[in-house]
């Protein structure tokens, strides 16, 4: 079983609010949908920068699960499932867009992200310097191959678990360890020492 001690503490609602919504309750699929949107979307904008292509996608994705809200799956991770959902649905999509070359799961992109939605117990770095070293650490994060720049989110963006991320990207948990491993050795060779603790 995945761990989830650092997914967001309303966990435990959300798998509240996916029982109900599973049982054609309207309004706990609203709040499902206004508590995670956000959160999906900042992480659509990682893979591609057209917008209204994650929008799309997010529609499309939400409009399946309410049809097939009968036969989808009870789970307490409900934050691990739509993560995953997404990651998924996004990929088939940026795949289809073939009028789109340069929107494909290669394409990357390190977006800025307002400092106060960063995790309270983020341990490698302190709100003074994510103000002051923003743009030099999307720089360096930018320099990282896609799969560790995707790694660096899920863990200090989103707070998840090796556990979640191995889940959410369809890999082994050793291969995030790795992955975050070699992605902080060239983000130590890139940026001050002063950065990590």
């Amino acid at each position: 079983m995945m761990g989830l001690q650092s997914v967001p503490g309303d966990e435990q609602i959300m798998a509240q609010l996916w029982t109900r919504f599973k049982a054609d309750d309207e309004q706990a699929f609203d709040q499902l949908v206004q508590a995670r949107y956000r959160v999906l979307f900042n992480y659509g904008t990682r893979f591609t920068k057209d917008r209204d292509l994650i929008k799309d996608c997010l529609q499309d994705l939400f409009l399946e699960l309410w049809n097939r809200r009968a036969v989808i799956v009870e789970t307490p991770y409900v934050t691990i499932y739509l993560i995953k959902a997404f990651r998924n649905n996004l990929f088939r999509r940026i795949r289809r867009e073939t009028v789109r070359p340069h929107a494909s799961e290669e394409t990357f992109e390190w977006e800025t992200i307002p400092t106060e939605e960063l995790p309270a117990d983020n341990q490698w770095i302190d709100d003074e310097i994510v103000v002051s070293t923003e743009q030099s650490l999307q720089q360096a994060v930018n320099q990282l191959p896609k799969r560790q720049q995707e790694v660096v989110f899920l863990k200090f963006y989103q707070g998840l678990t090796h556990e979640d991320i191995a889940q959410v990207m369809d890999i082994e948990k050793q291969t995030v360890s790795n992955f975050l491993y070699r992605a902080m050795t060239q983000l130590r060779a890139m940026l001050p020492v002063r950065l990590f603790y």
